[in-house]
């Protein structure tokens, strides 16, 4: 058998064994196709051989070595003699076929051991080039070796047989759960009874037009989470908002204070009490902040990474989707949120946590009559709803609704001091689309979640619109 340079990763011996065993058993080929590619195997040789292999079964052709050196000579590959004297060698260095699977397993590991090589070796590049800044070479490390280890982990198949043992076992989990949620509690009954809590791998949406209180639902499921789940860590990128603006909001939902109260320091001695018992309370919360605000999303995946490893991510928001970039950006803005939308979705996956991003909604509804909010509304959507296991819109009420006296509505809001909100699921792959009712104490950055259900009384089209419509 020929020696090969040793200076990367390759078991000559067990390539040989596995095309051996391909010659005399051809079913040998159903365990490889879509496991191996040619390019796996290290010896040149080996590759072509493999290549021309893989096209005979495609074509439904017995693989034996003369319909080998016949697909040889159709790839025009030369020195078909020296393949033919080498076939020959391959059937007979076969005692078994019985072993094939452990040697198909050690052509896979060298040739993905070869792959990480290759991978470090061009950072080892990019570092000492200074190619790119430290956090892009932390980011393509782990990419590198979670690609590997995803690998690793993908079978083929999954028998109906095991996925109904796995299943069952999930479903026997969920028997004995008294709260009757699956996932993270929100801290309001409706939502729960629609999602059955947050659930792990899922990416959901949270669009609304500017000034609505995306930012202060976002915070108040942040806080919800953190406080009716334990030990429950939650990541907040915020990346309009600093961390002092966040916290000023959060002090004035926890110690129920006026926003603006707390921000001009027009406080009584009985405000800073409130404010020093809610200081206590959230100091137990397990929530975190980014300090250098990342908008990039590979720095984001980055840290999301580094707070799972240390066990400290059980679910991720993200205020908003648009105002994250992407790596070599090209101009296309669409192209790039979709893609920022996917790896997103393949983040949530990976680290099996829920992710909520949040996104605007396009000006187009303004223009409408109807200004309840649809999928096509998102803003720069491209792929952001397929991707988005769940879409939740937030509109205000008086917007959509019809109204006799709308001066008379807008005034009984401020008297009442609080905004009706209406929470719509309009994407849910794993539940029911509700419509569900909430308070706003925008002074407050409070979302109070109502127990009564309000139908929604929709406006009526405009007699302009309804004439054009009966004369088309």
């Amino acid at each position: 058998m020929q020696e090969h340079n040793r200076s990367v990763p390759y078991n000559n011996d067990a390539e040989m064994y596995v095309l051996g065993s391909i010659l005399i058993e051809n079913a040998v080929m159903n365990n490889l196709v879509g496991k191996i590619k040619p390019e796996d195997f290290y010896n040149p040789k080996h590759v072509t051989i493999f290549k021309a292999m893989t096209t005979l079964f495609h074509q439904n052709t017995k693989i034996e070595t003369v319909s080998v050196i016949e697909q040889l000579t159709h790839d025009k590959v030369s020195n078909l003699e020296e393949y033919k004297s080498y076939l020959i060698e391959l059937i007979d260095v076969i005692p078994s076929t019985a072993s094939v699977g452990l040697y198909i397993d050690v052509v896979e590991e060298k040739a993905i051991e070869r792959k990480i090589l290759a991978s470090m070796q061009e950072l080892s590049n990019d570092i000492l080039t200074s190619k790119y800044d430290f956090n892009t070479v932390l980011d393509r490390a782990e990419d590198t070796i979670l690609d590997v280890i995803k690998k690793r982990r993908t079978s083929s198949f999954v028998t109906i047989a095991e996925a109904a043992k796995r299943v069952y076992t999930q479903i026997e989990g969920y028997v004995g759960n008294t709260s009757e949620l699956t996932g993270l509690n929100t801290g309001y009954p409706y939502l729960n009874k629609a999602t059955l809590g947050l659930q792990k791998g899922d990416l959901m949406i949270l669009a609304a037009r500017p000034s609505v209180g995306k930012s202060a639902f976002a915070i108040n499921l942040a806080l919800n989470v953190a406080r009716e789940n334990k030990d429950a860590h939650v990541a907040l990128f915020s990346l309009e908002m600093s961390i002092e603006q966040l916290m000023m909001r959060i002090y004035s939902y926890q110690a129920n204070i006026e926003l603006g109260r707390i921000r001009s320091g027009q406080l009584s001695s009985d405000d800073l009490l409130l404010l020093g018992i809610a200081r206590e309370d959230l100091s137990k919360y397990h929530l975190h902040f980014d300090e250098n605000s990342s908008t990039n999303i590979s720095d984001i995946r980055a840290k999301c990474r580094q707070l799972k490893q240390a066990g400290e991510l059980d679910f991720l928001i993200i205020d908003y989707l648009q105002l994250v970039t992407f790596d070599n950006s090209r101009g296309n803005r669409q192209e790039e949120v979709s893609k920022i939308s996917r790896q997103l979705k393949t983040l949530a996956r990976d680290l099996e946590i829920p992710i909520l991003a949040l996104s605007q909604l396009s000006r187009g509804i303004e223009t409408r009559e109807d200004k309840r909010p649809v999928l096509a509304d998102l803003r720069e959507s491209g792929s952001i709803e397929q991707d988005a296991d769940m879409v939740l819109f937030l509109f205000r009420r008086k917007d959509v609704e019809e109204s006799e006296d709308e001066e008379a509505a807008k005034k009984m809001e401020q008297e009442a001091g609080y905004k009706e909100i209406v929470l719509s699921i309009a994407k849910n792959r794993q539940g029911p689309l509700d419509n569900i009712d909430y308070h706003f104490y925008g002074d407050f950055s409070k979302y109070s979640e109502q127990r009564e259900r309000k139908p929604l009384v929709m406006k009526k089209k405009s007699r302009s619109l309804k004439t054009k419509s009966l004369n088309e």
